[in-house]
């Protein structure tokens, strides 16, 4: 029998201190712009990320839309006004502060994106003359045809040209490593952040990060209620290492959080009771506004927010007589009549109306353009799209021009979940931020999914950058400070004891027991008397399996 031998050198047991001003922990999209704004600040940058950043982040294998881009030359609203839409869709359980944001500084960003080297326009003329695309700039629209304001952009380019800039602007990146946990210190009284500690996930080397502010770009817990042991990979529409560590180390350290109570039935996972997400037919987010028929082939029509039947592909992609616009995306499920856009009619109606299931999507019956913008563009550029399901449909003998994909579930999703089958998504909890990012915890800011009331790319891009820029002049306020070494041995200690078990339960059972319990204990119904059970049983697996492990 052949000996496996780790390609990497044996470092358990050494210790590295890095020090920097701005310490950025995550290497997503939110993650880089937030240490690219801080260097071209004059600041010294350290990134963190547990992956490999040219790849990393929810994003890593990119995003095909990006939202409310609300100043780009084509838009015809303002940022002001569709900041207050998403809040006000959300019945003011939002982030309205990061939302306009988002809306002022998304162009701006994409901009930035661009000029390092993403794809953002239609550059090749591969689209030229469809509605969807201005011919004078090359940019692409979804959704909203009429506005403009949500553009398709190529986001599988992202990553590496963030990475690249990252390397120019003299960010120094430590890959591979997880951070496990901040520092903290009192000084004059209050409770400041002055770094964070973690290891290298290769090498088992421990490092401590000393850093003047740091910023918490970690992504939202996954996989929390839906994981498969032997379809990791497929358990969450995010990558499966966005386990929430981010979120443990800010509530570990004190960091307020919001609308942590907040959940969705499951509507991206798979985790073996459905197809990947976007790989199933469906009629929204990717793949809107694909055509929709019946088992018999009977077309699925289309309505306006009032009922009125649309008659043509073109007019699911406008407003309602008298709507100034609409909204549609990741976030957005079941929007006000006020924000409603074009939609198939509701899968209760179609069943009193005797269509037939199985639904399919059938791209086929769609112009050119649009069938060729979903199929080879949107699906390909989306997270998780381009190689499970482009390249492996296509390679298997898939003609969107002449064959449908079957839809699972009642409506986009790719499957029936169960009520208490949840996920972290649609403006979910998170840190509590203020006009600057920051948390309650001086000297510590958050960005991306990690901010309450969460949304997409361009939400992560544009606070990403923000916080960096806010942490950056912070640092020109405090002088490094000194951590408590006695800290760090008890973080050494809790990292590395795991090496020295020989029995105890694995990981993945470990985790699949805390995604039964979050099922039980947290899912669609909820009440004080539920949630402390389930606290109660999450606590004693802390106490009586997790030293175990």
């Amino acid at each position: 029998m052949k000996t496996y031998q780790w390609p990497y050198p044996n470092e358990v047991g050494q210790e590295e201190v890095a020090e920097c001003d701005v310490l950025v922990l995550g290497g997503g999209l939110a993650g880089c712009f937030a240490a690219i704004a801080a260097a071209q600040k004059g600041k010294s940058v350290i990134l963190v990320e547990k992956g490999a950043t040219e790849r990393s982040g929810s994003a890593g294998t990119g995003v095909d839309h990006w939202e409310s881009a609300c100043t780009n030359p084509c838009s015809q609203v303002t940022p002001e006004e569709i900041a207050e839409a998403y809040v006000e869709e959300q019945d003011y359980y939002s982030n309205g502060i990061a939302h306009y944001i988002t809306c002022r500084e998304g162009y701006d960003r994409m901009l930035d994106v661009e000029s390092y080297g993403g794809k953002i326009r239609d550059t090749e003329d591969e689209f030229k003359g469809a509605e969807f695309r201005d011919d004078k700039t090359k940019l692409m629209f979804a959704y909203d045809y009429k506005n403009k304001f949500t553009l398709r952009i190529w986001g599988s380019t992202f990553k590496p040209a963030l990475k690249k800039e990252l390397e120019r602007v003299g960010v120094r990146i430590y890959d591979r490593t997880e951070a496990t946990a901040l520092l903290t210190k009192t000084v004059d009284g209050k409770k400041r952040g002055i770094g964070a500690m973690g290891m290298n996930v290769h090498t088992g080397k421990f490092l401590i990060f000393k850093a003047k502010a740091t910023i918490l770009t970690m992504s939202r817990p996954a996989r929390i209620w839906l994981f498969n042991s032997d379809m990791m990979g497929l358990s969450e529409f995010r990558p499966p290492q966005s386990i929430g560590s981010g979120h443990a180390m800010g509530f570990r350290a004190g960091i307020e959080f919001a609308l942590m109570e907040k959940s969705v039935r499951g509507e991206f996972s798979a985790a073996g009771r459905s197809f990947p997400p976007y790989g199933a037919g469906n009629n929204h987010n990717t793949w809107y506004a694909a055509t929709m028929v019946d088992a018999r082939g009977v077309e699925i029509p289309y309505v306006d927010r009032d009922g009125n039947e649309l008659k043509t592909v073109s007019e699911r992609y406008y407003p309602a007589k008298g709507q100034k616009f609409f909204l549609k995306g990741g976030v957005i499920d079941n929007p006000k009549y006020e924000f409603r856009g074009p939609e198939t009619v509701d899968f209760e109606e179609l069943m009193k109306r005797g269509y037939q299931l199985p639904f399919y999507a059938d791209l086929s019956r769609m112009p050119e353009f649009e069938r060729k913008v979903i199929w080879g563009m949107m699906v390909g550029e989306e997270g998780k799209t381009k190689i499970p399901i482009l390249k492996n449909y296509n390679d298997r003998g898939f003609d969107p021009t002449k064959h449908m994909l079957q839809s699972y579930g009642t409506g986009w999703q790719s499957a029936s979940f169960l009520d208490q089958e949840r996920q972290l998504f649609g403006a979910p909890g998170g840190i509590l931020n203020d006009w600057d990012m920051k948390t309650n915890i001086d000297g510590i800011y958050a960005a991306g999914d990690q901010l309450f009331a969460s949304d997409c790319a361009g939400f992560a891009c544009c606070t990403g950058h923000y916080a960096g820029r806010k942490a950056a002049d912070y640092t020109d306020t405090v002088q490094l400070e000194d951590y408590d070494a006695g800290e760090a041995d008890r973080e050494r200690a809790r990292l590395f004891a795991p090496l020295y078990r020989e029995e105890g339960m694995d990981w993945r059972e470990l985790n699949m027991a805390i995604a039964k319990a979050m099922q039980n204990y947290c899912g669609g119904v909820k009440c004080d008397d539920l949630l402390k059970e389930g606290l109660d049983l999450l606590e004693s697996f802390e106490k009586d399996i997790v030293p175990q492990i």
